[in-house]
């Protein structure tokens, strides 16, 4: 292209430092650029975007401190800052796979390395704006989501500009998968295969086809193959860990996409998708590692979000149950820590529930049950109403871990009607409330065999082993009041008094002292206590301030 093209054009180059900044305007110039536009790091850039709809956009991968240019390009496509024709091109004088493997699934226009010359960077360039150009009326409209006329467009562009037929046909197909019209998208594949049979992305598309088809034996094998081009091996191993999933085949699904996430570490839902599954596998450290990673790789870019730190705190209470009491108390201090950072760079008040629930979580793990059933007892269940999925999750570990399997089935049940996309991250949420069913009748079924047990001992006066079936259930339900009054009613019976059985006493007496209890509670909780005083004094717990008017 001329340079009578480029000179009512508007460029905007963006590096950190500055000699290069000059050397590629030198450039620029040279090709015939009149309104060059410069920025030394993202915000600038942002900046400038805001007030100029450039045509063509230059970007270093390292800016600095800041957004990098992947995390830019993102920024730029979220904001909607980037019009249908303008032309992004990434610069870098990295060719590490991570680096471009990243970009080959960001998609910007061109990927150039440095150091190049002008009759390179013109190259570039002038490749990326005839492609644009060519195929103005598609990019028009995937811009305004008008998805059926951008497959007519690529249709009337195969057949009007066969040299860039193979780019329109690229675009089509993933439309017709975007619409899940699986049918059409596989037999366009096919016939599109029959004359190029080494199109790799062509291969992909049909695998996707197949899979959602539920063709699973024929996917895994394309899927395998196309692991071994740089084109298609990060997508390829994302779909195979998927199709692993659908297998039940945790362990491999997991590895799979670690594989990938290594390959192209910056896409933040690959990596969420990876911690959940190392959660399903149940290596629950590795799940917080991962979610510290996602809070790392987020920062300065569109996905710095709360919900990050919320997850890697979350994911931190998870693992702390893995470790001995020391290792507990230290993992729950740093998930406290995250949690204070978090309630400085983010408005707070937005998030009272979500940090509410976990530091119940945060004194559940500790043993403070008591404490964690008044604080969580200041989030009404209504919360649940509007709720992401990770929080919802969390809510019902929270219930669960404190015994109160209705207020967790609440939010199960929630969990039942929000999991509604259909993409990978979601399919491994719905593995997650699986097992987290699966938990709740495991747990209801054994107590309700242990109750079972309590009871009839109960009633034969054989009032040792009534306690300890007692004793059994209240450390599955820690904050039920009805089996920690039966616990003092027990005793009060007849069952032995020992080391033991007084610490289950006393953390019953603690427990109903700061719970709100019925009328009949309240009255049997106060009958027991009087008589616990008489006969068992040293079972009585010391007592706290807010304790003293009940005790």
């Amino acid at each position: 292209m001329d340079a009578s093209f480029f000179s009512c054009k508007q460029i905007l180059i963006i590096d950190d430092c500055a000699p290069v900044r000059t050397s590629i305007k030198a450039m620029a110039q040279q090709i015939g650029f009149q309104s060059i536009h410069l920025a030394r790091d993202a915000a600038e850039a942002i900046g400038k975007c805001q007030q100029i709809p450039f045509d063509f956009i230059l970007s270093d991968f390292n800016l600095g401190e800041g957004k990098d240019g992947y995390q830019l390009f993102e920024t730029l496509k979220a904001q909607q800052l980037l019009a249908p024709l303008s032309c992004f091109i990434m610069i870098s004088a990295e060719n590490q796979r991570q680096t471009v493997h990243g970009m080959i699934e960001l998609q910007p226009d061109d990927y150039l390395l440095k150091p190049f010359t002008y009759q390179q960077l013109e190259l570039r360039i002038s490749r990326a704006i005839k492609s644009r150009i060519a195929l103005r009326k598609i990019y028009i409209s995937l811009f305004e989501q008008d998805y059926h006329t951008a497959i007519t467009e690529c249709d009337n562009a195969v057949a009007a500009k066969p040299e860039f037929a193979n780019a329109a046909l690229r675009i089509k197909g993933e439309l017709l998968l975007k619409l899940k019209h699986y049918a059409d998208a596989e037999l366009f594949y096919q016939q599109l295969l029959q004359r190029q049979k080494n199109l790799a992305w062509a291969r992909l598309g049909h695998a996707v086809a197949c899979f959602y088809q539920q063709r699973w034996d024929d996917t895994e094998l394309q899927l395998a193959d196309l692991t071994q081009f740089d084109e298609t091996k990060v997508e390829a191993l994302d779909w195979l860990s998927r199709l692993y999933v659908k297998y039940r085949r945790f362990e491999i699904a997991h590895d799979t996409l670690y594989e990938a996430a290594l390959l192209s570490p910056k896409n933040i839902t690959r990596l969420k998708t990876l911690a959940n599954l190392a959660s399903i596998v149940g290596d629950k450290p590795a799940s917080a590692r991962i979610n510290a990673k996602i809070v790392a790789t987020a920062r300065h870019s569109v996905n710095d979000i709360a919900e990050n730190y919320l997850n890697q705190a979350r994911s931190l209470v998870d693992a702390a149950y893995c470790g001995n009491v020391l290792e507990r108390a230290v993992t729950i201090n740093n998930a406290a820590k995250i949690v204070d950072h978090l309630a400085k760079r983010f408005d707070a008040s937005k998030l009272k529930a979500e940090i509410t629930i976990l530091r119940s979580r945060f004194l559940a793990a500790k043993g403070e049950l008591a404490d964690a059933k008044q604080l969580i007892g200041e989030i009404p269940l209504s919360y649940q109403q509007n709720i992401t999925i990770d929080s919802c999750m969390d809510a019902a570990k929270a219930y669960f871990e404190l015994g109160d399997l209705y207020a967790s089935q609440v939010y199960i049940d929630k969990l039942q009607h929000i999991l509604d996309r259909d993409d990978f991250l979601t399919e491994t949420q719905r593995i997650m409330l699986e097992m987290e069913q699966k938990r709740h009748e495991a747990l209801k079924a054994k107590l309700k065999i242990i109750n079972a047990e309590a009871t009839d001992a109960y009633q034969q006066n054989d009032f040792n082993t009534a306690f300890d079936r007692f004793a059994e259930t209240f450390d599955y339900m820690p904050t039920n009041p009805t089996i920690a009054i039966n616990l003092m009613q027990t005793m009060l019976k007849g069952a032995r008094v020992n080391e033991q059985s007084q610490r289950y006493v006393r953390a019953a007496v603690k427990l109903l002292a700061r719970s709100e209890l019925d009328e009949e509670l309240t009255v049997r909780f106060k009958r027991y206590l009087g008589q616990l005083k008489e006969m068992h004094p040293e079972v009585i717990p010391r007592r706290r301030p807010k304790e003293r008017e009940v005790l």
